[in-house]
């Protein structure tokens, strides 16, 4: 049976190309930005937005 998209990659699937330390620090950046638009969107109040920026 032949593959319907020959070559493609899954979602999990980097063959290391992105090294695990960038992709953390690209995943760090994007929860922050993520927690700021809540906060923008009064759906985060000033103390839990500081609290989730300071975890880690």
């Amino acid at each position: 049976m032949k593959e319907k998209n020959p070559g493609r990659k899954t979602a999990g699937d980097t063959d290391g190309l992105i090294p695990v330390e960038m992709e953390r620090s690209f995943h760090e950046a994007l929860k922050r930005g993520i927690y700021k638009e809540l906060h923008r969107r009064k759906m985060l109040t000033d103390g839990q937005l500081f609290i989730l920026l300071e975890t880690k």
